[in-house]
């Protein structure tokens, strides 16, 4: 069983975005999130390879107002809905979705999870059965690649930490007062590979006194995924309707794309 997850803000914001600088018509956004997703979905055209069982699309629930983001105008919503169906959390971010569906079989066995999203805090993922598709590379992320873009992580599991020393402005995390990358790298010089996320933590917090030691678990709370959630559905079987009933909802350019889907995935 070979999953395709997609964090579907972070897929959709991206297209509703790059619609915004071509022209104002709300179907350019769903022309590019559905081709997007189409694209993903051949595999003569997905970089992946494999033909998937499955998909699910988590998304944020809409009170969710943590994060230092513009806020998004009506069509955003409004367009969205049309594009798949909503899982989300009342509780909970669809990052926590994410990793609840990739970390737990209450949403149902999987031998492979391919996470689709261009936000690196899903990175923390990858390893084992969880393989990252990076919408910004328009690539698979290997673990030594993504190990190498930040400063001085051992895992992918402990980017967590580091948001949490540094910060993350995109998110509205503080992070420690005073550490940049340069003290950040410093501090996971005492973390080996062989380290387990527990003691990796333990490993940084040794290094810090108590005031930077409260930023950093303050921090950290908000960095970690939840993976715990309950009442998450699984991800669903591929089911794609004939070509022409989508065509008949008249969001141009997609019919291409659509019927090479289809010949795969088609009953």
């Amino acid at each position: 069983m070979t999953d395709l997850v997609f964090d579907a803000n972070s897929l959709y914001a991206r297209s509703w975005f790059a619609a915004q600088r071509i022209n104002s018509d709300p179907r350019e956004a769903i022309r590019l999130t559905v081709n997007t997703v189409l694209l993903l979905l051949d595999p003569n055209t997905n970089k992946i390879g494999s033909i998937f069982d499955r998909t699910l699309f988590a998304w944020d629930n809409n009170q969710n107002k943590a994060k230092n983001r513009d806020e998004k105008p009506r069509e955003y919503h409004e367009t969205k809905e049309i594009v798949t169906i909503h899982v989300e959390h009342p509780e909970a971010e669809g990052d926590d979705i994410v990793a609840t569906v990739v970390n737990n079989n209450n949403t149902g066995p999987k031998d492979l999870v391919y996470i689709v999203s261009g936000d690196k805090d899903l990175m923390q993922l990858q390893g084992g059965n969880c393989q990252y598709y990076s919408l910004n590379d328009k690539a698979v992320l290997s673990t030594s690649f993504i190990i190498h873009k930040f400063h001085g992580i051992k895992r992918p599991s402990q980017i967590a930490l580091e948001l949490a020393i540094i910060g993350d402005p995109v998110d509205n995390i503080g992070g420690i007062r005073g550490y940049g990358e340069k003290r950040c790298k410093k501090l996971f010089e005492a973390v080996t590979p062989a380290m387990n996320f527990e003691t990796a933590m333990n490993a940084i917090l040794a290094q810090l006194p108590e005031p930077q030691a409260d930023e950093f678990f303050a921090a950290l709370d908000r960095t970690l995924l939840r993976n715990d959630l309950t009442g998450i559905a699984a991800p669903a079987p591929i089911k794609m309707p004939p070509p022409a009933e989508v065509e008949a909802l008249g969001i141009p350019q997609i019919g291409h794309y659509y019927r090479q889907a289809y010949a795969t995935y088609a009953d």
